[in-house]
């Protein structure tokens, strides 16, 4: 299978999808006079009028189209949870059964080793209290980037997390929900994180501070998609080379890759939500130590 595609790939060339592709792709049908109509039922063009890719100005880089298939794969990916989840459900609702724990790797211990882990971090940065109220955006942004970093190992399948459109999407989700916590935490005092511990240094600290907090999302963002995009290359160029068994070590040490750069994304996510609610008085040498210690640490993976 090429790289970059998908079984979904395939899906949109069916003709009941090909309008819907067009649309994404931003196509249309252009005749000879540079006149374009939209396509016609069934993805088909009229007499005289040849498919071809429409300016368009929304996109970024510009004129480039819009790749349905990672969107889709991304929709995939939260199915998968949302299955998982509901096992997880079905299974904790028989509280008899749940209290002994299972013996064997299933889908339910899996989840639950999974969501213990992120909570243990999140309860060693924040404490017990704001670990349990944070969990579930720390928790769901695990999970998710989890299982589409996972598709990327799995044949016929890309990941999601491979395109920067959703890495930035994701990105662009921690960065709203730390001022969000911030502001609702400390109130205006949350402000002061950008003046800097000295008031006379303010002209020089708000802008460092506001150019800091904006590259965070795209920080975020760049270091997840570049590492699945390198990973998922190297699976695929592997396993079109052979595809029994060679190529097992390069997955095994995708696998590594994928929780590794889960556990860093949500690790760095806990930084900036523990920098945004910690109150002013605190936002000394002690807080800027943790996140340099963490940032480094985050590098390193």
């Amino acid at each position: 299978m090429p790289d970059h595609t998908s079984w979904f790939t395939y899906l949109l060339a069916l003709p009941n999808f090909r309008g819907l592709w067009a649309m994404f792709n931003h196509l249309g049908c252009v005749n000879a006079a540079g006149e374009s109509v939209p396509l016609v039922t069934g993805g088909e063009c009229p007499a005289d009028y040849q498919l071809a890719e429409l300016p368009n100005h929304f996109s970024y880089p510009a004129n480039t189209p819009v790749t349905l298939e990672y969107t889709t794969l991304a929709i995939f990916a939260v199915a998968l949870v949302m299955v998982l989840t509901l096992v997880l459900k079905s299974k904790i609702a028989k509280t008899a059964d749940a209290i002994v724990p299972e013996g064997e790797l299933t889908p339910s211990s899996f989840l639950e080793n999974f969501v213990e882990t992120f909570y243990g971090m999140l309860r060693e940065a924040l404490g017990k209290a704001d670990a349990r109220y944070f969990l579930p955006i720390i928790g769901t942004s695990a999970l998710f980037i989890f299982f589409s970093n996972l598709l990327g190992l799995v044949p016929g399948f890309s990941p999601p997390t491979s395109n920067f459109n959703v890495t930035l999407a994701c990105g662009l989700v921690i960065f709203f929900c730390t001022h969000y916590y911030g502001l609702k935490r400390t109130g205006l005092a949350y402000f002061k994180h950008f003046v800097g511990p000295i008031p006379a240094l303010a002209p020089l600290m708000i802008p460092l501070e506001i150019v800091s907090h904006l590259v965070r999302p795209f920080s975020l963002a760049v270091r997840l998609v570049a590492n699945m995009f390198v990973d998922h290359l190297l699976v695929s160029v592997f396993t079109s080379l052979v595809f029994l068994l060679v190529p097992l070590p390069i997955m095994l040490l995708g696998v590594l890759t994928v929780t590794l750069q889960t556990y860093v994304f949500c690790l760095l996510a806990t930084i900036y939500i523990q920098l945004a609610i910690e109150h002013h008085d605190d936002h000394g040498d002690h807080a800027h130590g943790h996140e340099g210690e963490h940032a480094h640490a985050g590098a390193a993976h």
